[in-house]
């Protein structure tokens, strides 16, 4: 069991691990303390207890303003009416603030782009591209990277919420660690209640949509998402690792990034839920799903024994 391995988990990995005489006893006064997943999300993030306090905020937004090369931020969404308001701010609010943030709005009928236009208005930061017709996740995030200027590029999706440190925290990496291509921070799934929810018995995950890389080096050499809104972005990021070595990977290790969940999502349209409570979601791909993922196993195998092209090439701006 690794030290990583235990904060992401830690009640699953104490139940897991045999301690004589006391390892029971460990278990039930974790879990006893552990009321809804505050001990959990501690294990996970403990820079939350001072990082909450209203003087560190104050401090680091006087003294500690990072000053760093242009970010893109390439938000996809589709009615997100209720949430995407909350999302842009989470980005507006960031302690790293030379950004751009590239709104994508896929053909949205509700009032997503009235709310995205008024906060654009309010903030020269933010930009909103108008898909005509629905195109998907993929071919969304893929305007977005045609029209990113940014030394690096991240995303978010619409419904989904970033700490004020985390494009700060993950564009450090790269200046700790240069030679890496890839940085990536950790998740949690909340309720429209923002409560946070245990996902097939995890509750803090690696967030493979959070990846920020540099964007020149990766467009030149990996290209763009396949047009799809099913693991595009797991295919994305596969391919990069591939192209650059696995080596190439930072995770920092908070909790920077929180996912909606909805039922009615793109990923929860390829799985069955088989169990949903207040605080804990279990579910299963659906058979097309699995084939879906295992044919892209398959891709990616290819690539690494250079049978297959890792590049895919930029797709046609639309009228």
């Amino acid at each position: 069991m690794t030290l990583r391995d235990f904060r992401r988990f830690p009640l699953k990995k104490l139940r897991r691990w045999r301690v004589p005489v006391c390892g029971n006893l460990l278990v039930r006064a974790f879990a006893r303390l552990d009321q809804n997943g505050l001990l959990s999300d501690l294990c996970a993030d403990p820079q939350l207890l001072y990082e909450r306090w209203w003087p560190y905020r104050l401090l680091r937004r006087k003294f500690l303003q990072a000053h760093a090369p242009l970010v893109s931020v390439v938000v996809a969404t589709r009615n997100n009416e209720a949430t995407i308001e909350r999302s842009l701010r989470s980005l507006t609010k960031q302690t790293l603030s030379h950004l751009e943030i590239i709104v994508v709005d896929d053909a949205s009928t509700d009032n997503s782009v009235r709310i995205i236009r008024t906060l654009a208005l309010s903030d020269r930061r933010i930009r909103i591209i108008e898909n005509r017709r629905q195109m998907g996740t993929g071919a969304s995030r893929n305007r977005g990277l045609q029209a990113a200027t940014g030394d690096y590029v991240t995303f978010q999706d619409g419904d989904d919420f970033s700490a004020p440190s985390r494009l700060e925290m993950q564009h450090d990496a790269f200046k700790k660690f240069p030679n890496k291509m890839l940085v990536l921070c950790n998740y949690v799934r909340v309720n429209d209640r923002g409560v946070r929810l245990v996902i097939n018995d995890r509750r803090v995950m690696k967030c493979i949509i959070s990846m920020m890389f540099p964007r020149k080096e990766v467009l030149e050499k990996v290209g763009y998402f396949l047009e799809s809104s099913l693991s595009e972005d797991a295919d994305f990021y596969e391919r990069i690792k591939i192209a650059f070595g696995e080596g190439c990977e930072y995770i920092v290790f908070r909790t920077l990034y929180e996912a909606l969940f909805r039922e009615e999502s793109s990923f929860f349209s390829e799985v069955e839920i088989h169990e949903a409570t207040n605080n804990a979601i279990k579910f299963t791909r659906k058979p097309q799903a699995k084939v879906s993922w295992q044919a892209m196993c398959a891709r990616h195998a290819k690539m690494r024994r250079g049978e297959l092209e890792v590049y895919v090439s930029p797709p046609p701006i639309p009228n």
